[in-house]
């Protein structure tokens, strides 16, 4: 239970104000608290005693979804729709009852605001922290580098650009993103928080809807309870900062009655400072031990890199090197765990998923194949001298090779592919350089 003390001054709510605030505060509450059954599913679902940073994550990252809409733009708002709806509705039953009993806006106020804060700031440090140990968006594949820039979905572009970026560019972003959050733990730094929160989110909702990222419902979220916090310290800044005037101190206090609900608070926040640490610490021990979103099983030893196709036998006929052959590969990259890719001149079915924070076991980690359309995608398992390939997007699409390798550089590769056509492939390694490996400001000779 609590009380309100407040100055002389004391605030007067217009019934305007009144309305328009129960309509935000039943707007916010329906967007806020999870109310899909799913995310409690996913919650339920996760098993404690072995847990990964991507179930934590997965807490932090509630997005509200009163309807689900696969669809791209406006239809994806469908639920802020009802939510605000419901909001209108139960504003008008709330006006009618309050006749008959008083109700403390002030106190309201207050409360949504702490509710808020704290969601916000688990939403930044969800993504702060991978970000400050970049697992969000790793490190661009020796595939990536090898693919026509048209041939990438539009999210696919940011993370290859983000992740290609030097200096600690992504570590930055995220130790911003983890400041803001810890900031709108504490009331008298909420509008620090709050203003770097919304600085940041005003970019991170541009890029979301230039690159399709596929969180511009949810970063929406974010930026508009971030300009909901501001909006109460926005007068007294405005008086300080533009008029150069006196700003009034804050004329709420809160005073609880029970000492236990003061003592509740202060539990909370501890077990919130937990959380993140113990979400960090997970996060750090995945970004040193494992190559998550690839996969950990190594690859070929020897064998990273990108190789010609010196001969391609079709049914033992070779076929001629052509940039326009259908069948014919035009090159090979070996990566440094259990993943080929093969560039090949046709139409192939792309992985239109987008980016996921999700734990996925290594036989269905595919991030390097998502938003891929130039080039085919294989997983690989070795066995004496047996390769067995698994096409990523689609399952049918297997190949078994025998592999010899008569040199360092070379690799032959015979066998039969799905169509049960048999082939015959000499690989060359070519030792190729690249300028992200070289950089900007030293002499650079690429061949």
């Amino acid at each position: 239970m609590s009380t309100i003390q407040q100055s002389k001054d004391q605030i007067i709510w217009s019934g305007t104000q009144r309305a328009l605030f129960r309509v935000a505060f039943i707007f916010f509450l329906l967007l806020t608290i999870p109310l899909d059954p799913q995310y409690y599913e996913r919650l339920f679902s996760i098993n404690w005693f072995h847990l990964h940073f991507q179930d934590l994550f997965s807490i932090t990252n509630y997005a509200p979804a009163l309807v689900h809409i696969s669809k791209w733009g406006i239809a994806s708002y469908a639920g802020w729709g009802i939510a605000l709806l419901i909001a209108l509705a139960g504003s008008a039953v709330w006006g009618l009852l309050e006749k008959t009993k008083a109700v403390s806006y002030e106190q309201l106020y207050y409360w949504l605001r702490v509710i808020l804060r704290f969601r916000l700031a688990i939403g930044l440090i969800g993504y702060g922290v991978i970000k400050l140990f970049p697992v969000q968006i790793p490190y661009p594949t020796l595939s990536d580098l090898h693919t026509a820039y048209g041939d990438f979905l539009p999210w696919k572009i940011y993370y290859l650009s983000t992740g290609a970026a030097s200096a600690g560019y992504e570590q930055t972003l995220g130790a911003i993103e983890i400041l803001a959050g810890l900031l709108l733990f504490y009331r008298r730094t909420t509008i620090v928080g709050t203003s770097i929160a919304a600085a940041f989110l005003i970019n991170i909702v541009l890029a979301n809807f230039a690159y399709q990222l596929g969180e511009h419902v949810y970063s929406l979220y974010l930026l508009i309870t971030a300009a909901f916090l501001i909006a109460y310290d926005t007068p007294r800044l405005y008086n300080l900062l533009v008029k150069e005037g006196l700003a009034k101190a804050d004329q709420f206090k809160l005073v609880l009655k029970f000492k236990y609900i003061e003592q509740t608070r202060y539990t909370i926040k501890i077990l919130l400072l937990f959380f993140v640490i113990f979400y960090a610490s997970l996060t750090y021990a995945s970004y040193k031990k494992s190559k998550w979103p690839y996969p950990d099983t190594a690859g070929l030893p020897n064998a990273y890199g990108i190789y010609n196709v010196r001969e391609f036998k079709l049914n033992h006929t070779e076929l001629p090197y052509s940039a326009t052959d259908s069948i014919r590969w035009q090159n090979v990259v070996f990566e440094k765990w259990n993943v080929i890719s093969i560039k090949v001149n046709r139409n192939i079915p792309i992985d239109l998923s987008g980016p996921q924070v999700d734990y996925q076991p290594d036989s269905l980690r595919s991030y390097e194949s998502q938003g891929n359309g130039g080039r085919i995608f294989y997983s690989y398992t070795v066995k004496d001298s047996t390769v067995r390939l698994a096409n990523t997007n689609i399952a049918a699409d297997i190949a078994t090779f025998t592999i010899s390798r008569p040199d360092k550089s070379t690799i032959i590769l015979q066998g039969v592919d799905s169509r049960k056509d048999s082939l015959y492939v000499v690989l060359d390694k070519q030792n190729k350089k690249y300028l992200l490996d070289k950089g900007r400001r030293n002499p650079v000779t690429i061949y």
